[in-house]
């Protein structure tokens, strides 16, 4: 059976979005970078969102945080 993957966080743009997916890797948890947008020369420049396996959304959230200050974000 395939794991359900599930998004966790939402970045800015397709830069900051890879930057973060690879935090997440980079701590042994899987993570992928979704967009609904049509890239401009490859790069997304709307919101782009993380996808984690459904039973480790809580453990690449809080390898995120470690890294991310949700408080400058968009609320």
């Amino acid at each position: 059976m395939r794991d359900r993957w599930v998004e966790f966080a939402t970045a800015p743009d397709q830069i900051t979005a890879e930057t973060w997916a690879g935090l997440v890797r980079n701590e042994g948890c899987p993570c992928a970078v979704k967009s609904d947008g049509i890239p401009f020369l490859g790069v997304s420049m709307l919101p782009v969102r993380l996808m984690a396996p459904e039973d480790r959304v809580e453990e690449a959230r809080e390898i995120l945080e470690r890294y991310v200050d949700w408080s400058t974000d968009n609320d």
